[in-house]
């Protein structure tokens, strides 16, 4: 292992490994804890990977009644193909909106045209590491009731103006805008892990307590399985090298 904060992440995985605990423990708390500061949210739930973040999102809306399969989800048209699968994993229907040219980000002027009465959610994509929200895309999502719902997988750190109930504009962090955000930590992202690994942020209590006990196979207690999950848990080594990241990196204020 060489590199940046090599000496810090060896001594997070020895910890680990002499620790004895590998799953869902004080690694996992911690950097939930920390990430969850970091973007502004009052929720962070680790999972696998980044797909598994959005699959999760989705399911946990259709088992609390918020969606159901056969209706639509407005998402555009030039994203990595995990988001559109995050979508079709769960019966729901995508529907494609080109990019803006100069931004190469969704384009809000053309999302209204495509709503239905089937339609329940904006899923908007943070491409590029760039900002994809604007005021019109809440605004549209206010009018017609809808869960906007961020894929935040290559814009960790990224800040959007976001204008208020007071119509003044504050920064805030991608991943901490809508209803719900995925998080992807493939080590190529901009906060990525010694493997796979995501997580979802969200303010909505309910929502996260759903998406933990999806990603464990669906038990919130031992051997009682409210939902038919699978697993899909972020383990403890990745957990205490992605905390190191986030710490050394600056980007975690205790």
């Amino acid at each position: 292992m060489t590199g940046l904060h090599e000496a810090e992440i060896e001594e997070a995985v020895k910890r680990v490994v002499r620790s004895g605990w590998y799953l869902q423990g004080a690694e996992n708390e911690r950097f939930e804890a920390d990430y969850a500061r970091f973007i502004g949210s009052k929720y962070c739930v680790g999972c696998a990977n980044g797909l598994d973040a959005l699959i999760w999102i989705f399911r946990a809306y259709i088992e609390l009644g918020v969606m159901k399969p056969g209706d639509e989800v407005i998402v555009p048209a030039n994203t990595y193909i995990a988001t559109i699968l995050a979508i079709t994993e769960n019966g729901l229907k995508p529907v494609l909106v080109e990019p803006k040219l100069e931004t190469l980000e969704i384009d809000p002027e053309s999302i209204e045209s495509l709503i239905t009465e089937r339609t329940r959610a904006i899923c908007i994509v943070h491409l590029y590491g760039r900002n994809a929200y604007t005021d019109k895309i809440g605004e549209i999502c206010k009018r017609y009731g809808l869960k906007l719902i961020e894929d935040n997988a290559q814009a960790h750190g990224c800040k959007a103006p976001v204008k208020g109930a007071d119509k003044n504009a504050e920064l805030k962090a991608t991943g901490s805008i809508g209803d719900a955000a995925g998080h992807s930590f493939y080590p190529g992202k901009n906060l990525g892990a010694l493997g796979d690994g995501g997580a979802v942020t969200t303010d909505d209590p309910e929502l996260a307590q759903a998406v933990r006990t999806l990603a464990n196979y669906g038990s919130q207690a031992k051997y009682v399985f409210k939902y038919t999950g699978r697993n899909s848990r972020l383990d403890e080594i990745q957990a205490a090298v992605l905390d190191v990241k986030l710490r050394l990196n600056g980007t975690c204020r205790n």
